[in-house]
């Protein structure tokens, strides 16, 4: 798996700081971040570690600085046995999330990096399509709005570190 940002991402994403969350230091953070948001198509956060709750209360204080609804997925509901039906669910979520200018929250993402699909050899498409992990970072970096993701394994941060404007880190 190749570590370039996918087509279409962000350049200012390059070389995300990390930050350790702390609820007061996180929204003075998000308000000096949000304040330019209008000069650049999407903002990217990676929440890495820690309890879902602290999450949550990371993504509530997020809320205020970003327009719209908040569209949660839980990253495993959304992969399928074959990489169409998986991209179709991708698909599916950004572009519902587009229609409502919704911030998009995609938790336990660390799957992502390390589905299998069932697609045979034969199939023509399969030399032709993205991978997943290439198809999904594609659609991340060409979001317009504001993409959350929940990452759990240190080697995922790593990978997907420049390709979001901020990394969170929870104890």
């Amino acid at each position: 798996m190749s570590s370039s940002p996918p087509e279409g991402a962000n350049s200012e994403a390059v070389d995300a700081p990390v930050f350790d969350y702390e609820p007061d230091a996180f929204a003075r953070r998000l308000e000096s971040l949000m304040a330019g948001r209008e000069s650049r198509t999407g903002t990217r956060f990676l929440f890495h570690g820690g309890v879902r709750e602290h999450r949550q209360q990371a993504l509530g204080t997020l809320t205020r600085y970003a327009t719209g609804n908040v569209h949660q997925f839980e990253v495993p509901s959304l992969l399928a046995d074959h990489r169409m039906q998986t991209q179709n669910s991708l698909r599916k979520a950004f572009d519902h999330a587009a229609e409502e200018s919704a911030l998009l929250y995609f938790d336990r993402a660390d799957p992502i990096f390390t589905h299998d699909h069932a697609d045979t050899p034969d199939e023509p498409e399969k030399n032709a399509a993205l991978t997943t992990v290439e198809y999904f970072f594609d659609r991340v970096g060409a979001y317009a709005g504001v993409v959350v993701l929940g990452l759990q394994r240190k080697r995922h941060v790593e990978w997907a570190q420049d390709k979001v404007h901020l990394v969170v880190r929870f104890e």
